[in-house]
């Protein structure tokens, strides 16, 4: 009887111990739980990017704007000027359009930015290469056509619902339809619809012309946990204009969904 009583108390100590141990991990992972979540973020891009090959003039776009709950969403940062990238001789307001709001963008003359590809220096050689300045044709030493990019960036609140986004993220041409796709390069566990969004185009030129339009808004959850982990959605609508083709045009709009890992 002697030496049950320590036994006893040997595993009563030990289950303490333990008792003590998962209490403590428990509390060391709702702590970590706490600080990686304070670390989560939730942001917004909008991008509309405007290419064209020559010199056109008389310039108006209308192109689809994203709207969150049948507002537009994002698109005010760059008609107000704070975007970025926005040319200052390119006029922007946000105006109804087939129906819709959508973001007018009107210049006199749109002229193209031609630059030379970039010149690989080794170390130790020189002198350093000359810069070519840019040029407004195309040419053997400035093949590469720069686009236009004005971009916008926000930060929310709140989570992003990553994976059915039409019923209350911004999306472009939020009433659809959306129909089921495919996409060249597949998504991980996401999915993929098309919709079609009307563009209005019109420009005059001396020469054959070619306008590439692009317009992407994209809503991105991510949180550090020993390296960035993220979920996303992502649509994008995009146009090709020739100088025959002008007017209302129907760009097209491909949704991405539920792309990335959920935690």
């Amino acid at each position: 009887m002697a030496e049950a009583v320590p036994r006893k108390r040997h595993w009563i100590i030990l289950l303490a111990v333990f008792l003590i141990l998962a209490a403590s991990l428990t509390g060391i992972a709702w702590l970590w739980e706490q600080h990686t979540r304070q670390g989560e973020q939730h942001d917004y891009t909008y991008e509309v990017v405007v290419s064209f090959n020559t010199t056109i003039e008389n310039v108006t776009l209308l192109l689809p704007v994203p709207e969150r709950k049948g507002s537009p969403f994002l698109v005010d940062v760059l008609v107000n000027g704070t975007g970025y990238g926005v040319p200052p001789d390119w006029n922007l307001s946000i105006e109804e359009g087939n129906g819709t709001p959508m973001l007018a963008i009107r210049a006199g003359v749109m002229v193209p930015e031609y630059r030379a590809y970039p010149v690989p220096v080794e170390p130790g050689k020189g002198p350093l290469p000359m810069t070519l300045p840019p040029g407004t044709e195309y040419s053997s030493e400035r093949p590469v056509l720069i686009p236009v990019v004005m971009t916008v960036m926000i930060s929310g609140d709140h989570t992003i619902d990553t994976r059915d986004p039409v019923i209350g993220e911004p999306v472009f041409g939020h009433e659809g339809p959306f129909f089921p796709g495919t996409v060249a390069t597949p998504v991980s566990g996401g999915s993929v619809y098309v919709h079609a969004v009307p563009v209005y185009v019109r420009f005059i030129s001396d020469h054959p012309a070619t306008l590439s339009l692009q317009t992407k808004v994209q809503g991105v959850n991510s949180i550090w946990r020993g390296g960035w982990v993220f979920n996303l959605y992502t649509d994008t609508v995009t146009l090709e204009v020739r100088n025959s083709t002008q007017g209302w045009l129907e760009g097209e709009g491909i949704l991405l969904a539920g792309e990335g890992v959920y935690y």
